[in-house]
């Protein structure tokens, strides 16, 4: 009889102390504290994994600290009790590049909302985006990448080396409404007779053309009703055959800010075609933008600001395709990836004949790495620290996340190389192999996230002892 109270006792008080530990959760939730609140989700789910609540809010919490891989996996976890968990996994698998996903998840959680509701214009949007970006993953182009760096936005031009043959760009800064600010892009032809160029009306940019006359400039006109829209346009290029033009929009048929798009010059109509979205790699749910081609030499620029900090950009040069080459394959994850610039042909020099077949990463300085000090504070570069001790552990996690991405890129070949193998016992061997790096990319995540810890606890310490 005693051991049956000793058991019924004991049941009593774990039961206190895992309610104590949920009111704590929710204290810090409710006080938006989300690195504390993830802490106790954390250990709660541990003895309840398959909880809505404590999913949701777990989930919630790794939203809020830009953690999103494990916010995807928790509010899928978190069933369909709260479905709202639906619209956040719509901009989660957006920015994952899952955009099918994205727009059924946009799809059911405008279902749970009345027909009057003033987010559905909003949402509408977002499906439209998510779709549209849905389409033009079914078409990437592969490119071979000649060379990356990030420079800084406001004077991003002047890393643009190519030929006088092409004409001229130039760059100014425009202060704009609600303390925005915008580059107005001047494009001049070789013979310094024409001029494309953006600027504000109204607080919205658009592209205008003017001539060259005797005594001046032609007075400014808009391009083409077809080019701009209520939208902005800017970032304007034209080749050199003086008919095909390149430039920026976030209109309806962007992804997402700025996108690059193309267009050309009809004689028998006396205005420009239809604007077509390039699509991916060039463009992202980021701003891309001022594409340059030069034809005869074979190398192209574009600049984007996908995965960077505040003012900075990536300009990346690269050698154009005579025709568009697709990518056909059905490892969406190997897809993704291209899409992404994550994975990408890798040239040296100018010469389009050395184009190889290797693919390689981007250059480590894209990766951003976050470790969350407190609800507060965030620390994204080495220089933040104070602690010797935390600085060791920082750039040791950064060899870790270097070779954590190397072995996904390993495994995403070696899907890709399962799916183009017919020889069964190869794949098998194949299979086999998969098998094994996934356990080790497993292992990897872990102490990924073990050394994230480290640092933090180094860095914390170290400031409370001050």
């Amino acid at each position: 009889m005693m051991k049956y109270k000793l058991i019924f006792s004991f049941l009593i008080f774990s039961s206190f102390l895992f309610s104590q530990r949920a009111s704590e959760g929710e204290t810090f939730f409710n006080a938006k504290q989300y690195a504390k609140a993830r802490s106790v989700y954390d250990e709660i789910l541990k003895k309840k994994p398959n909880d809505p609540l404590y999913n949701y809010r777990f989930a919630r919490c790794c939203y809020e600290l830009k953690d999103f891989e494990p916010a995807i996996l928790h509010f899928e976890l978190s069933g369909k009790k709260f479905p709202i968990s639906d619209l956040y996994l719509g901009e989660l698998y957006f920015k994952s590049y899952r955009f099918d996903e994205s727009a059924t998840a946009y799809q059911t959680y405008m279902l749970t909302l009345d027909s009057t509701d003033v987010k559905r214009t909003d949402l509408m949007q977002k499906l439209k985006k998510s779709e549209n970006a849905a389409r033009l993953l079914t078409k990437v182009e592969d490119i071979a990448i000649i060379d990356s760096l990030i420079v800084n936005k406001s004077d991003f031009l002047r890393f643009y080396k190519f030929s006088d043959e092409l004409g001229s760009l130039s760059q100014q800064i425009l202060n704009m409404p609600h303390h925005r600010k915008a580059d107005k892009i001047t494009y001049l032809t070789q013979r310094q007779d024409r001029m494309y160029f953006s600027d504000s009306i109204q607080g919205q940019m658009d592209i205008f053309t003017s001539y060259k006359l005797l005594d001046g400039w032609s007075k400014p006109t808009s391009i083409s009703d077809v080019i701009n829209t209520p939208f902005n346009e800017n970032y304007p290029f034209l080749l050199l055959d003086g008919v095909t033009v390149y430039f920026a929009s976030d209109g309806e048929n962007s992804i997402g800010g700025y996108d690059l798009f193309v267009t050309r010059y009809n004689p028998s109509t006396n205005n420009f075609l239809t604007p077509e979205n390039i699509g991916f790699p060039f463009n992202s749910p980021a701003n891309d933008y001022m594409m340059v081609i030069d034809e005869q030499n074979k190398l192209g620029w574009f600049a984007t600001d996908r995965n960077q900090s505040a003012g900075k950009v990536i300009i990346y040069t690269f050698a154009p395709n005579e025709t568009k080459t697709i990518i056909r394959t059905e490892n969406k994850d190997y897809l993704r990836s291209v899409a992404q610039l994550l994975t990408y042909r890798k040239v040296s020099g100018n010469n389009s004949d050395s184009l190889g077949t290797k693919q390689e990463q981007l250059p480590e300085s894209i990766e951003q790495i976050e470790v969350v000090i407190n609800d507060s504070t965030v620390y994204t570069n080495v220089n933040q620290f104070k602690s010797p001790e935390a600085v060791k552990l920082w750039n040791e996690l950064r060899k870790l996340t270097t070779d954590c991405k190397n072995k996904q890129k390993e495994l995403s070949d070696l899907r890709l190389k399962y799916e183009l193998t017919e020889n069964n016992a190869q794949r098998t061997v194949i299979a086999h192999q998969i098998i094994e790096l996934e356990n080790i990319n497993l292992e990897m995540k872990k102490q990924l996230s073990i050394k994230t810890v480290q640092v933090k606890n180094a860095e914390v310490k170290f400031l409370i002892g001050k």
